[in-house]
């Protein structure tokens, strides 16, 4: 069973609570380019987010950054209650540079991960994230300002706990063998993405059959071998695109494409633009800043 137990959005904050009590795995391609807040409020889950895996459990607060790859999959324990907020950093941005220092990329570029709240950190965030599902759903005068405000309130409490200023816990990564071996495997492909690597190189360099690596990788990430080599290959040119000089097919090259027409495809199936378009569009952001 799925409980939506809450759902609405403003001034590109949306936020949600879910409950379930089967055994849900989240849809496989995930990532996005909103910024995402996911807390647990009680259940457990794998969170599998880039190349590592975290085992979370109640009091679990994790920050993902845009375009991250990120998905939740199921312990032996199926119940689960979760809020979910995803913010668009446009949106939001002008009001959090009213607070000194404070911007969305710097934020998740530091931050995001996974903290684990101690039973005060859990009672603050609870009564911030209620207070915004409080708001939204009173909708009385200037409410979009508060929950602006409360979520506000939640990063610079978890600058805080970053900076050591409040109590958390150590964030535990997976602890089973199937999900070390994926996180070896991701940390490898991250690694050495601009090489001419596949998923035949590395069954034999891990001595794991082809079908059971293809099986289990999927499963855990949401994405097949060649799929999440491509995927980081991707990221690693829209760096490139926006920091450097090098020429689309330098870029190619640089990252272990062989084909210019071929990496322009992949490019576009997964940001919908070209690199050319890509670089283009992050100029004009970076001349309007």
């Amino acid at each position: 069973m799925e409980n939506i137990l809450f759902s609405d959005a403003v001034g590109g904050i949306s936020i949600e609570r879910i409950e379930r009590d089967y055994n849900f795995n989240m849809i496989s391609k995930h990532f996005h380019n909103e910024y995402e807040i996911y807390y647990l409020l009680s259940g457990e889950r794998y969170y599998f987010i880039e190349k590592q895996i975290y085992y979370v459990k109640k009091g679990s607060l994790v920050f993902i950054d845009r375009n991250q790859i990120h998905k939740t999959v199921g312990t032996n324990k199926d119940y689960h209650d979760r809020i979910l907020l995803l913010i668009s950093g446009d949106e939001i941005e002008p009001f959090l540079k009213l607070a000194r220092d404070m911007d969305m990329n710097s934020f998740f570029a530091k931050y995001s991960g996974v903290l684990e709240l101690n039973e005060t950190g859990q009672k603050h965030v609870e009564s911030i994230l209620f207070s915004i599902i409080r708001e939204m759903k009173m909708k009385q005068t200037s409410y979009e300002f508060l929950v602006k405000s409360k979520l506000a309130e939640l990063f610079i409490y978890a600058i805080r706990c970053n900076n050591g200023e409040n109590v958390t816990l150590k964030a535990e990564t997976a602890g089973t063998e199937k999900y070390k071996k994926i996180s070896e495997i991701a940390e490898y492909i991250n690694e050495y993405y601009y090489t001419d690597i596949s998923l035949s190189d590395i069954s034999r360099d891990f001595y794991i059959s082809k079908c059971y690596l293809s099986r289990i990788f999927k499963e855990v990430s949401g994405f097949t071998v060649n799929e999440y080599i491509n995927i980081i290959r991707i990221k690693k040119a829209q760096q490139l695109l926006e920091n450097s000089d090098y020429n689309i097919t330098e870029i190619a090259e640089r990252i272990g494409y062989e084909s210019l027409t071929y990496f322009e495809k992949v490019f576009k199936k997964y940001l919908e633009l070209s690199p050319l378009r890509y670089r283009k569009k992050f100029t004009r952001k970076g001349a309007k800043g």
